[in-house]
């Protein structure tokens, strides 16, 4: 099976549309949803449609949590707040429906997917080392590989004799006798210094995964943050990859 799993589309249309006409040329058979759909964007309401229409699984975020009332809001910086405030205004009960359906995590075959770490999902911990991949690896059971988003940055850890950090990467072929978590980082607000939408394609028939990065219509995307009265600060960031 040939999965594509993206994460942190963040209300960025044009980076969700890019990302899935990429994934529609290079072909799979599932995709796969690590939430944040909302947040900080200016077209909350399109990406969710999106979302429904083309992903297999679907599991939340904090963001899309904190915009059903799930998760508090003041944990947010001021321009994260914004944005989640003005996001509800823009959503029907039926979007608000359907992410409150949403689990935290999921299983499929040999798959965890979740949009934080594994250690207390819903407190939203973000896996940046070895101490807390360690967190992660441990209540991953027979799982092989976990696929995470929420902190923005494409990073790899393997467990096999020790827990090691891969780092940043652009292709991993897995060790079928290892553990792996694999953040895919974010298609609409990536924050490794490359501006480019980031998605994860994996062939679980040859245990690979392949970091895809995808030009989108930036200016278009800080045109609407901006004409919404969202803060600059979202506007800016998008362009440089932070």
């Amino acid at each position: 099976m040939r999965y594509a799993v993206i994460s942190d589309i963040h209300s960025n249309e044009e980076a969700a549309y890019a990302v899935f006409n990429d994934i529609e040329e290079t072909g799979v058979d599932e995709i796969l949803c690590l939430g944040d759909i909302v947040g900080y964007g200016a077209s909350p309401k399109a990406c969710l449609d999106l979302v429904r229409e083309k992903c297999n699984l679907v599991v939340v975020g904090n963001h899309d949590h904190a915009v059903i009332g799930l998760t508090n809001k003041e944990y947010f910086n001021l321009s994260a707040k914004k944005a989640v405030e003005w996001t509800a205004k823009q959503l029907d009960k039926t979007d608000l429906d359907y992410m409150s359906s949403l689990p935290l995590l999921t299983e499929k075959e040999h798959m965890i997917l979740t949009h934080a770490s594994l250690h207390k999902p819903g407190d939203w911990g973000y896996i940046l080392d070895e101490y807390d991949a360690d967190s992660s690896f441990c209540r991953m059971g027979e799982s092989s590989v976990c696929f995470v988003g929420h902190s923005h940055v494409p990073l790899a850890f393997e467990a096999g004799k020790f827990i090691r950090c891969i780092g940043s990467y652009s292709q991993i072929l897995m060790n079928p006798k290892y553990h792996y978590i694999i953040n895919v980082g974010s298609v609409g607000q990536p924050r490794d210094g490359v501006w480019l939408s980031a998605y994860a394609l994996y062939d679980s028939d040859k245990n690979e995964v392949e970091l895809r990065r995808i030009p989108y219509d930036v200016k278009t995307a800080q045109k609407k943050i901006l004409d919404q009265g969202l803060p600059e600060f979202l506007a800016e960031r998008i362009e440089y990859g932070r």
